[in-house]
C-alpha cells in the first residue's frame, strides 16, 4: 500500500512538473538533460517513499502499542518514536507519557527531553514552565493552582515538581508544607487526613486567632480547610473559627476584596448546615451572597438559601422563591429545587402555591422543573381541584383569557423539547393529551466530507489498536472540543465494543444543544437495545412491551450485565440476591426453567437468568396493582411501601407518581415511561 501510494504521489509529481511538460519536445533531449532528470525523478521517489514507510505509520501506532506493554525501557522507546508523528494529539499524548516515565527514572536523550517539554500540554506543561526557573513561589503557585482534581496527569506533575524543588534544595517551612500536604488531601477526598495536616497551624492545640498569611496569599486553602471541617466530624470547631478569623480580618483587606471575606463566610455556612443549624446557616449564606465574586458563586449561594427554605414552612418557601429566583443567573442550578418544590405543593395538594410558583418561573430560560408545574396545573384542571381564585390566578399567568387545560399542557410541551428525562416525561404526556408528536428526528445523518481531524483520528487509534481501556480519560478531556460529527464517531466506536455507558454519555454532549437537528443515528446510540431477542422474547411472554423493558434496563443498569449496585443489586435488572431467589423458585414451581447451577448458585450477572427473571418480577408487580406505572415504582421503591403510600393517597396515578416521599422512587415513576416512549417512537413505529 505504502509504495503504491508513493507511485501515485509520483504520477501527480509527474503530471505537475514542468520537466516532464508536453512542451519539451525531444530534439531538447540530450544524455546529460536524461541523467539530471533521472537522478531528480529517483530522488523524489525516494522522499516519497520515505514519507510513507514504516517509521511514519510506527508514529501513528508506536504510541498506543507502547501503552499496551509493561517494559517501561520499551515503552520510553515506542512513546520516543510516537514524538515523530504527525498527528499533534499523539506528539501530546506520548510526550506525557514520557514525562511520567523520565519522573519514575528511565533514561532518555537530552534531545528526547527537549522534544517532551516542547510538547507537553496541560499540567505537565505547567510543570516544566515552573521548574525551567525553579524558586519556592512559583512552585507553591502551581501546587495550590488546582481545585479538587483526581487526574493522574497532576499527580504526577506534581510529583516531579516537589522532587525538582528537592533536586533545587527549595526547603519548605512547617506550615507551607503542612498546607500542600492538606490541599493535596481534599484532592483527594481525604477529609479527616486534611485536617490533620491543617492542624499543624495550631499552637498549643489552639487556632491562631488570626487567619495564618498564607490563607491570604493562596485563598483556595480557605475551601480546603472549611471542606475537611465540613466533611468530618469537628464542623462546631469550624464553624467557630471561620467566624473568628472573618471577624479579625484586617481592614486593608476587608477594603481590597471582597473574596477573603466571602469564602470564610460561603464555608462556615456549608459547616453549620452540614450540622443542622439551619437558622444560622441561612443568614451566613446571605452574608456571603452579598459578597459573591462572580455569578456561579452567586447560583451556589441561592441554590443553598433555597434548598435550606425548602425545610421551612410552605409560606417561608415561597417568599424565598420570589427573593432569589429572579436573582438566578444559570436556572438550571436549581432544578433539582424546583422538582423538590413541586413534590412538596403537590403533596399538599396546595394549587394555588403551584400557580404562583408557576408565575415566578416562568419566563427563566432554563428550569427545566417549569414544564412540570404546567403541566400539573393542566391536570389540576382536568380534575377540578382548583377553586374560582385559582382558576384566575391561573388564567392571569398563562396570559389567558378563558382558561382549560389545554394551555398549560401546550406550555408544558412547548417548554421541555431536550432529553432531560425528568422533564422530557411532562413533554410526553402533554403531547398524548394534545395529540402531537413528542419526538421529532430525522432519518438522514448530516454528510461530513471533511478529512478526519487529527483528534479523531487520535481517538480511534485507541480502538484501531486494542488500546481501548486507555481511551477513556483522554476522551474525557478532549470531548469538549469535538463536533457532534466526531462525538458519533467516538460513541459509535465505544458501541460496537458494548461500552453503552460511554457511547450514550458522549451523545448526550450534543443532543440537546439549542438548534441541534436530532438524527436517528444520534438516538440510536443515545438509546440503543443490546440483548434484542433475549428482551423481545421476554417481554413477548409476559405481554410486556418491549420498548419498556429496554427502558427499565438502560436506566438500572445501562446494559452492563454485571455491574453491581451499593445496595447489592446485581445485573442488566438489578436485581436484590433474595428477591432473585425467591422469583427463581416460583419459576421453577410453575414449570418454567431452572437458573439454578449444580451448586445451588444463582448468577445474576448471566443475562439470560437476569432478563427472565426481572421479567418475571415485573410481570408480577402488574398484576399486583393494575398499573405498569405503580409497578416501576414498586420495582424500585419496594411493594410494600409504594403499596402504603397509594393506599394513603385520593390522587390520580399520575398525580400521585409526584408525591412518593423518595426522590428516587418518584423519578423511577416518571423517567421509565419517559425512555419507553422514546424507544417505542424509535423501533417499534
Amino acid at each position: 500500500m505504502q509504495i503504491i501510494s508513493a507511485l501515485k504521489n509520483y504520477s501527480m509529481f509527474r503530471k505537475y512538473s514542468p520537466e516532464f511538460s508536453a512542451d519539451n519536445s525531444a530534439e531538447n533531449f540530450n544524455e546529460s538533460d536524461l541523467f539530471r532528470r533521472l537522478v531528480f525523478g529517483l530522488t523524489f521517489f525516494i522522499l516519497i517513499f520515505a514519507c510513507s514507510c514504516p517509521s511514519q505509520a510506527g508514529g501513528q501506532n508506536d504510541f498506543y502499542r507502547g501503552l499496551l506493554i509493561s517494559d517501561n525501557e520499551e515503552k520510553a522507546k515506542l512513546f520516543e518514536k510516537a514524538l515523530t508523528s504527525r498527528n499533534e494529539y499523539i506528539r501530546q499524548a506520548a510526550a506525557a507519557e514520557l514525562a511520567v516515565l523520565m519522573h519514575h527514572g528511565v533514561n532518555i536523550s537530552a534531545r528526547t527531553a527537549n522534544y517532551v517539554r516542547r510538547e507537553a500540554t496541560g499540567w505537565w506543561a505547567s510543570a516544566f514552565d515552573v521548574t525551567r526557573n525553579i524558586n519556592k513561589e512559583n512552585a507553591l503557585s502551581f501546587l495550590f493552582s488546582f481545585e479538587q482534581n483526581s487526574l493522574t496527569s497532576f499527580n504526577e506533575a506534581r510529583s516531579y515538581v516537589l522532587q525538582e524543588c528537592e533536586k533545587n534544595n527549595i526547603i519548605f517551612n512547617e506550615y507551607e508544607a503542612a498546607a500542600m500536604d492538606g490541599h493535596y488531601a481534599v484532592s483527594r477526598l481525604r477529609y479527616v487526613e486534611a485536617l490533620a495536616f491543617f492542624r499543624s497551624f495550631m499552637i498549643d492545640n489552639r487556632w491562631p486567632e488570626q487567619m495564618p498569611e498564607i490563607f491570604f496569599k493562596y485563598p483556595n486553602l480557605i475551601n480546603d480547610l472549611g471542606r475537611a471541617f465540613q466533611y468530618t466530624s469537628s464542623g462546631n470547631e469550624g464553624l467557630v473559627l471561620f467566624l473568628q478569623w472573618e471577624s479579625s480580618l484586617p481592614q486593608e483587606i476587608v477594603s481590597a476584596s471582597d473574596d477573603i471575606r466571602y469564602r470564610l463566610l460561603f464555608f462556615a455556612a456549608r459547616v453549620a448546615r452540614r450540622m443542622g443549624q439551619n437558622t444560622q446557616a441561612f443568614a451566613l449564606f446571605e452574608q456571603a451572597l452579598a459578597l459573591t465574586p462572580d455569578s456561579i458563586q452567586r447560583d451556589a449561594c441561592i441554590w443553598y438559601l433555597l434548598d435550606i427554605s425548602l425545610a421551612g414552612t410552605i409560606n417561608n418557601s415561597m417568599e424565598h422563591m420570589k427573593q432569589f429566583v429572579p436573582l438566578i443567573t444559570a436556572s438550571s442550578t436549581i432544578n433539582d429545587i424546583m422538582e423538590r418544590h413541586l413534590h412538596r405543593l403537590v403533596s399538599a395538594q396546595a394549587w394555588g402555591r403551584i400557580i404562583e410558583t408557576y408565575d415566578i418561573i416562568k419566563d427563566t430560560e432554563s428550569i427545566g422543573f417549569k414544564t412540570g408545574f404546567a403541566w400539573v396545573i393542566a391536570r389540576a384542571i382536568e380534575e377540578d381541584y382548583l377553586t374560582a381564585e385559582e382558576i384566575n390566578m391561573a388564567a392571569l399567568a398563562a396570559n389567558a383569557d378563558i382558561l382549560d387545560s389545554s394551555a398549560y399542557m401546550q406550555i408544558a410541551y412547548n417548554a421541555s423539547n431536550t432529553l432531560f428525562i425528568p422533564t422530557f416525561y411532562y413533554r410526553m404526556q402533554s403531547a398524548i393529551s394534545l395529540d402531537l408528536p413528542f419526538i421529532e428526528f430525522t432519518n438522514n445523518v448530516p454528510a461530513d466530507n471533511n478529512r478526519p481531524s487529527d483528534a479523531l483520528q487520535f481517538l480511534l487509534g485507541f480502538f484501531e489498536n486494542d488500546a481501548v481501556n486507555f481511551a477513556i480519560p483522554y476522551v474525557r478531556l478532549m470531548e469538549r472540543s469535538l463536533t457532534p460529527a466526531e462525538l458519533r464517531a467516538v460513541s459509535g466506536a465505544f458501541d460496537e465494543l458494548d461500552m453503552y455507558t460511554q457511547s450514550m454519555r458522549l451523545i448526550s454532549n450534543y443532543i440537546n444543544n439549542e438548534g441541534y437537528v436530532r438524527n436517528r443515528r444520534d438516538l440510536e446510540l443515545m438509546y440503543p437495545r443490546p440483548y434484542l431477542e433475549l428482551v423481545e422474547t421476554n417481554a413477548e411472554r409476559f405481554n410486556i412491551a418491549p420498548s419498556l423493558l429496554f427502558g427499565l434496563i438502560r436506566q438500572e443498569s445501562a446494559f452492563q450485565r454485571a455491574v453491581v449496585s451499593r445496595a447489592g443489586a446485581v445485573g442488566l435488572m438489578q436485581l436484590m440476591p433474595a428477591t432473585a431467589r425467591e422469583q427463581a423458585d416460583i419459576i421453577i414451581r410453575r414449570g418454567g426453567p431452572n437458573f439454578y447451577t449444580a451448586n445451588n448458585i444463582l448468577d445474576s450477572t448471566n443475562p439470560e437468568a437476569n432478563i427472565y427473571i426481572g421479567t418475571h418480577y415485573y410481570h408480577y408487580l402488574i398484576n399486583r396493582f393494575n398499573n405498569d406505572q405503580v409497578a416501576l415504582m414498586s420495582y424500585n421503591g419496594g411493594p410494600t411501601r409504594v403499596g402504603r403510600w397509594l393506599n394513603e393517597s385520593r390522587l390520580p396515578i399520575d398525580l400521585f407518581v409526584e408525591t412518593a416521599a423518595i426522590y428516587e422512587t418518584r423519578d423511577y415513576g416518571r423517567r421509565i415511561p419517559a425512555l419507553a416512549a422514546i424507544y417505542e417512537a424509535l423501533y417499534y413505529k
